[in-house]
């Protein structure tokens, strides 16, 4: 389970979080709304590790790991942009994390090339990433966060750059794909219809509170 607990951050003497707190259960998907500005990106990059509180603390399973640096906590970000390396072939990118985290690169290829067959992308492994489509990016990039198995998985309005057809479409297979891998899952947007489409419960974050929507 992830737990928020009493974070608080200011920015420009203005407080973006106040007090906040939170529980996701291991394979719950919890969303964030708000209008841009309100802090919703900040509070996700606390718990990823890339931002610290000024108060508060973030658990994992019990364990307090608010000064654990990002690549301790096991968790794994996925943003609009899909940050897809340019000079990586498709199964290079995929096999990317299980590099980092000590594997062979012959085994993480084989692992990637098996991720990229479950994806529907099989045939795109030795692909540039920038000849995919909007939508096979997105796969690629939630391949990429998923084959590294992580704890928890951070959504930063994945969806905001596709058209709304292929929105609607990612939306269910996103949800369906982290329910099977049964992990702990935030998602921040601004689309209360795509939150309601991935999500358990929605939290709507106004100045600096939570408040709870479903």
């Amino acid at each position: 389970m992830l737990e928020l607990r009493h974070l608080s951050k200011q920015w420009d003497h203005r407080p973006l979080l106040a007090n906040v707190n939170l529980s996701v259960a291991s394979g719950e998907t919890v969303a964030l709304l708000g209008a841009s500005g309100s802090g919703k990106s900040t509070l996700l990059k606390i718990v990823a590790g890339l931002e610290a509180p000024e108060a508060g603390s973030v658990w994992f399973d019990g364990v307090d790991i608010t000064t654990l640096p990002p690549e301790q906590r096991g968790f794994a970000l996925m943003f609009q942009d899909f940050a897809l390396f340019p000079h990586l072939n498709v199964q290079d990118n995929v096999a990317f994390g299980l590099v980092e985290q000590g594997a062979g690169r012959t085994q993480a290829r084989i692992n990637a090339r098996e991720m990229l067959q479950r994806f529907g992308l099989g045939d795109h492994a030795r692909a540039r990433v920038w000849t995919l489509s909007g939508g096979e990016q997105q796969r690629v990039a939630l391949a990429r966060a998923l084959i590294t198995r992580p704890r928890a998985l951070l959504l930063d309005e994945p969806f905001s750059a596709l058209d709304a057809a292929l929105r609607e479409q990612l939306r269910t297979e996103f949800r369906d794909r982290i329910r099977a891998a049964g992990m702990t899952a935030i998602l921040v947007t601004h689309d209360e219809q795509e939150a309601r489409a991935m999500a358990q419960h929605g939290w709507g974050l106004v100045n600096g509170q939570l408040r709870r929507l479903w």
